[in-house]
């Protein structure tokens, strides 16, 4: 089964844009008119079907499922190789005479040694896993002993407290990070106030946990809240923003200039652009303290027009209704169920 992904060189979680990009800059450099010859043309023939499949949604995804499935099989089918390759070389070893030692003289009456027959498919499996759990145990005192890393008991003192805190941020403070106090119940009830940081990148549900130097055996837990924005978000993938587009952007594409965390930015509407659709613009989202900047994920809204009964507008929507080829809620089942 030919794998698209990897014909187009992008990874299994690539967007729609990122797989567009690819398919452009390999048809180029392998279109039969650049690159004559049999080799290109194959390789031509390869990247367009990985492009067929991969930009329809439904069909990418029951390729998905297959692949997926593919590759559970591949590997079964692996290590069934594997195994009978490892059964028959027992056999062979077990069926090859073993030379008898220099000056050897068996005793008369004495019974031959039957070979033992080769171990079980469970019994390997099994010696396996003993193997690599033995394996772990060995590797690990040998990191903490041997390699001078032993496990100094004064150092960090046993947790004696965890105090529990939910904190709220706006999506300013969880994009810039900030050091905040709260306070903390005793065990008497009354509260006390420490000093928090909460790190830059945080989203709702995000738990920061650390020990106070003032008293290391009390561990800290921040449970982070980040409120609403009407058109900022982040998510697991980054910083999202929301950008609404005219109708004819939508349709015609455009430059549009939009908000950043540094300048302003043009992107690229393409044509044909539907509402909710993103593009990912790289190490252009929230900075880290380590040097590194997240991704940026612009999400295109088609805005309709203010006034809906302004003169003629009416007339110019129903005559779009006749450019659907298929209703556009077509795809959506009855049940959510049946999702």
């Amino acid at each position: 089964m030919q794998n698209y992904y990897r014909t187009l060189g992008v990874s299994t979680a690539a967007t729609n844009e990122e797989i567009r990009r690819a398919y452009r800059v390999l048809a180029r450099r392998y279109h039969p008119d650049v690159n004559p010859g049999k080799s290109s043309e194959e390789k031509f023939k390869q990247i367009a079907e990985a492009y067929e499949v991969l930009s329809d949604a439904n069909r990418r995804k029951q390729y998905d499922v297959e692949l997926e499935k593919g590759s559970h099989e591949s590997f079964a089918s692996a290590f069934e190789r594997a195994h009978e390759a490892y059964r028959k070389q027992q056999q062979r070893a077990s069926a090859r005479p073993r030379p008898e030692p220099k000056g050897f003289k068996p005793s008369a009456g004495a019974q031959t040694k039957r070979a033992k027959p080769p171990p079980t498919r469970e019994k390997q499996i099994n010696r396996i896993m003993r193997l690599s759990r033995d394996t772990f145990q060995k590797l690990r005192r040998s990191v903490t002993g041997k390699a001078g890393l032993k496990r100094d008991t004064t150092a960090a003192p046993q947790i004696s407290q965890v105090s529990l805190i939910e904190v709220s941020v706006s999506i300013i403070e969880a994009i810039t990070g900030i050091r905040r106090t709260v306070e903390v119940p005793n065990e008497d009830g009354t509260p006390r106030k420490i000093s928090v940081t909460i790190p830059p990148g945080v989203r709702s549900g995000s738990v920061v946990r650390f020990r106070r130097k003032e008293d290391p055996s009390e561990e800290v837990v921040l449970i982070v809240r980040v409120a609403a924005h009407p058109w900022m978000s982040i998510t697991h993938k980054g910083l999202t923003i929301e950008v609404p587009i005219s109708i004819s952007e939508a349709i015609h594409g455009a430059r549009v200039q939009i908000p950043s965390l540094r300048e302003p930015l043009l992107v690229s509407v393409e044509p044909g652009t539907q509402s909710g659709t993103e593009v990912r613009l790289k190490s252009q989202g929230i900075p880290f303290r380590d040097g590194t900047n997240g991704d940026l994920f612009v999400r295109f809204l088609v805005a309709l027009p203010e006034a809906p009964d302004a003169v003629g507008l009416k007339q110019k929507v129903d005559d779009l209704e006749r450019y659907y080829a298929e209703p556009v809620r077509q795809h959506l089942p009855k049940s959510l169920l049946q999702a």
